[in-house]
């Protein structure tokens, strides 16, 4: 039999034994959910990031929409985004009826454009969404400005940023230490820097926010020991629902897995660094493309390698795609313009040209295979291929 050739993703997550032997340690002694290991899950991000407190959750979109919601955000409030993300960001405006109102991007960053935020606050907005897109960190520190100017809230889509640090005024910052945003939210799908299979997270520093996440996570409900009673013949089976919640819970051995691959976080992201550094190398000087900016001031993770094609090149994006996907790959595109999906525009009246910067960007981005267990070969062979199909056009 002729052996299958292996696809070389856009991204793959990386299990050792450690991981699974992990998952089978709580699988054998339980519980397996509803334990202590999603605290100890929640309290190693907390201690990485340099946070206060962490509430481990099923999803990273349950991580943006359990913010959301903690926050009292609502009908007849508004949410600045960024346009060129996953829709679960904008989405989890709408959840609680919230208005979502789009910012355009920086065309280097790709990130939310902190020069545009102010001329879309209006009375109704009660927070901003910047998203650390590729792990490039926003502009926090800008947009915590603006947010407490106007006296509203921000919210953190670090969905691509656990590990991504960046300085500010001399003084070094992580992504969701909750310094330059009221809560952030981490996503722990297959394909993002540590996995537990799915599941999110939320940080901050509030201990109020905290308390509320908690019982947001678990359908609103609360068991305290002073609601326990002898006298009143009230034992350990008594609970209350003070709000309405959502079963937004993280399993024990999901946390396992998090807990282990938390450990390799700073080897994936060196991995992943030293990667990024090589294809910056390797293709430098290839007219056709625009490669990833990085700020002087930021340490990115490097979540994504976006290679945008130029306009006016012997050859497009599709020309482009569509050959990495003849060969041996699994390239990708990061992100089909939220504003531009049919229930945004239908629903919404968006149209193209709404957003001209992200809508270029996305006619043009291309990523190729970044993920820290690619080997030299593979790094090697993409790189060639790239080469060789810049030289055939």
């Amino acid at each position: 039999m002729i052996p299958v050739e292996k696809k070389i993703p856009y991204g793959l997550h990386w299990l050792d034994e450690d991981d699974i032997q992990a998952v089978v340690e709580v699988l054998r002694n339980g519980p397996i959910t509803q334990g202590d290991v999603v605290q100890e899950f929640g309290e190693a991000l907390a201690n990485y990031v340099g946070a206060d407190y962490c509430v481990a959750v099923s999803s990273g979109t349950a991580a943006l929409h359990l913010a959301v919601t903690a926050l009292g955000i609502g009908p007849g409030d508004e949410v600045i985004t960024t346009p060129l993300t996953f829709c679960a960001t904008a989405n989890a405006a709408l959840y609680q009826g919230a208005t979502v109102r789009f910012v355009d991007i920086d065309e280097k960053t790709l990130n939310l454009n902190p020069d545009l935020i102010e001329q879309q606050i209006t009375d109704r907005t009660k927070a901003i969404m910047p998203v650390d897109f590729r792990g490039h960190p926003a502009d926090l520190p800008q947009i915590k400005e603006i947010a407490d100017k106007h006296g509203i809230k921000v919210i953190e889509d670090g969905s691509h940023s656990i590990g991504s640090n960046y300085t500010h005024k001399g003084k070094p910052y992580s992504c969701g230490d909750g310094v330059h945003a009221d809560l952030c939210a981490f996503s722990f799908h297959p394909v993002k820097h540590i996995t537990t299979g799915e599941g999110g997270a939320i940080l901050g520093n509030d201990p109020e926010l905290y308390e509320r996440l908690i019982r947001l996570r678990q359908h609103g409900i609360v068991r305290r020991k002073e609601m326990f009673s002898k006298e009143k013949r009230v034992g350990n089976w008594i609970y209350d629902m003070e709000e309405l919640g959502f079963n937004y819970r993280i399993t024990d051995f999901q946390a396992a897995l998090g807990i282990s691959q938390l450990k390799k976080l700073d080897q994936f992201k060196s991995r992943r660094q030293q990667i990024a550094n090589y294809y910056n190398e390797s293709l430098d000087g290839i007219e056709e493309f625009i490669l990833p900016y990085e700020g002087k001031t930021v340490d990115s993770n490097f979540h994504l390698y976006v290679l945008q094609v130029k306009e006016n090149s012997r050859f497009d994006r599709y020309d482009f795609f569509s050959h990495l996907q003849s060969l041996s790959y699994l390239p990708m595109v990061h992100y089909i313009p939220v504003h531009l999906l049919k229930y945004y525009r239908d629903n919404f009246g968006f149209r193209p040209g709404d957003f001209p910067i992200a809508e270029k960007v996305y006619s043009r981005a291309v990523s190729i295979p970044l993920y820290p267990s690619m080997t030299d070969a593979q790094v090697e062979k993409t790189i060639n291929d790239i080469k060789d199909f810049v030289a055939s056009n």
